[in-house]
């Protein structure tokens, strides 16, 4: 029985040794797979960061564009004691063309002043009229 014993003692002394040299081979192998993805997890943070940091500029870049505002200016053409500002003359042509086509979209506006009528005629989107005259 002695013999038994001993057989089965090894066999179990042999198992243990196995059982730890697999549980230190799963531990380090999971140490492994922690360091791989605590890498991966900085690479993405470091070019998550790279990203604001680049939207953020591309805003502030926008920004700076939108806020710089054009000087004011106003064209005026005078002629045989009168005054026109052009850009009134704009608004009365808009006005005028929405209170014939009010559903109509105005991409272009052109206007020509003609001082000795007394006129100013104007063409929206390509499409002039004889109607299509503001008074000065």
């Amino acid at each position: 029985m002695a013999t038994r014993k001993t057989a089965a003692t090894k066999k179990t002394s042999a198992a243990k040794t196995t059982a730890k040299a697999a549980e230190k081979a799963i531990v380090e192998k999971a140490a492994d797979v922690k360091e791989a993805v605590a890498e991966t997890v900085a690479e993405v943070k470091t070019a998550a960061a790279k990203k604001t940091t680049e939207a953020k500029e591309a805003v502030k870049k926008t920004a700076t564009k939108v806020t710089k505002k054009a000087a004011d200016v106003t064209i005026t053409v005078e002629f045989a004691g009168r005054q026109a500002v052009i850009t009134d003359l704009a608004a009365k042509a808009e006005a005028a063309y929405k209170a014939i086509n009010a559903d109509a979209e105005i991409k272009t506006l052109d206007i020509y002043v003609k001082p000795e009528e007394n006129a100013a005629y104007y063409v929206v989107n390509g499409e002039g009229s004889a109607d299509f005259r503001i008074e000065l």
